[in-house]
């Protein structure tokens, strides 16, 4: 389990407001509440944080959010082995394994659009993937 990742809002359009050339700009605070992660699944999907608590930032400026303002959702992750070892006359040795990563198919989001002049802006659009298994078998002598 872990907490969620955390991320900037980026100043928009480009990245460059500032006319600095190096990229670094972020997003200038509006004074609306930040309304991180509430409401249903469906809603914060959508809507993670509130759009309108940022805005892109002013020419000649780098932007007044922090750095590192809002965490993404968090992650709850489990992996799974299963294995036996069989020996078997002396010398030789046969196993069989079974690997479960992300055991209980647990969603994982990915962060959602941090950049104030695109679509979608404050959406969740990505996912972790989901279960998968593999099985092995190995003969040693």
């Amino acid at each position: 389990m872990t907490s969620g990742t955390p991320f900037s809002i980026v100043g928009g359009f480009g990245n460059n407001n500032s006319l600095a050339q190096v990229g670094g700009d972020r997003a200038d605070l509006t004074g609306q509440p930040l309304q991180v992660h509430s409401g249903s699944k469906s809603h914060w999907l959508n809507q993670y944080f509130n759009p309108d608590a940022f805005t892109t930032n002013a020419p000649g400026t780098f932007g007044n959010s922090a750095r590192n303002l809002l965490a993404g959702p968090g992650k709850n992750n489990a992996d799974i082995a299963f294995s036996k070892n069989v020996p078997f006359k002396e010398r030789y040795r046969f196993q069989f394994r079974w690997e479960m990563y992300n055991a209980f198919n647990r969603i994982a989001f990915g962060l959602p659009a941090n950049d104030p002049s695109a679509p979608g802006f404050g959406g969740i659009f990505s996912a972790g993937p989901s279960r998968v298994m593999q099985i092995g078998a190995k003969l040693s002598w």
